[in-house]
C-alpha cells in the first residue's frame, strides 16, 4: 500500500504530460573578436579620462589578445581556463604571454605609463567578465578594469 501512495504521483505526472524540470548550466560570457575594452581604471584607481586610454581586443581563433598601449601597439598570446559563472560575471583563469610591441617614440611621462600598464597586463592571472565590463586581476587583486566601447 505505501509502495502505491509513494508512486501515485509520478504516475499522474507521467499521465498528464508533466516532465520534471532539468536544470541547465548558465550559458558563459567569453571575450569575443571584436569587441573593444578600454582601460578606465588601473590598481583601482580612475583613468584620467582627458589621456589616451589603452585598449584591448581578444581574438579567440588566434589565442591573441592585442591592443594599444599609450604610444604603442603590443600583443600577447592568451590561454583561458576553469571557466566558472557567478552572480558578478563569468570568471577564469588567465595566462598571458607577452609576444611583442611597436617602438614609437613618445613622451617620456607616457612611456612610464605604458611600461606600468604592460606589466601589469602581463602578470594578471584571471579575469572577470561581464556584457559591459571586464577585469583582470593579479592573485585575487584587481590590476586593471576596462569597459566596453
Amino acid at each position: 500500500m505505501k509502495l502505491m501512495y509513494t508512486l501515485l504521483p509520478l504516475l499522474l505526472m507521467t499521465a498528464c504530460g508533466s516532465k520534471p524540470a532539468v536544470a541547465t548550466a548558465p550559458e558563459l560570457l567569453e571575450p569575443e573578436k571584436g569587441q573593444v575594452w578600454q582601460l578606465v581604471r588601473m590598481q583601482g584607481r580612475p583613468l584620467d579620462r582627458g589621456r589616451r586610454s589603452p585598449t584591448l581586443l581578444f581574438n579567440p581563433e588566434t589565442g591573441t589578445v592585442t591592443g594599444t598601449a599609450h604610444c604603442n601597439e603590443y600583443t600577447f598570446h592568451y590561454r583561458t581556463s576553469h571557466p566558472q559563472s557567478g552572480a558578478e560575471g563569468d570568471t577564469y583563469e588567465l595566462q598571458l604571454t607577452f609576444w611583442g610591441s611597436g617602438s614609437t617614440e613618445c613622451p617620456e611621462g607616457e612611456m612610464s605609463a605604458e611600461r606600468r600598464y604592460l606589466g601589469l597586463l602581463g602578470k594578471a592571472t584571471s579575469m572577470s567578465l561581464t556584457s559591459t565590463t571586464l577585469t583582470l586581476y593579479q592573485k585575487n587583486r584587481e590590476v586593471l578594469h576596462y569597459e566596453l566601447l
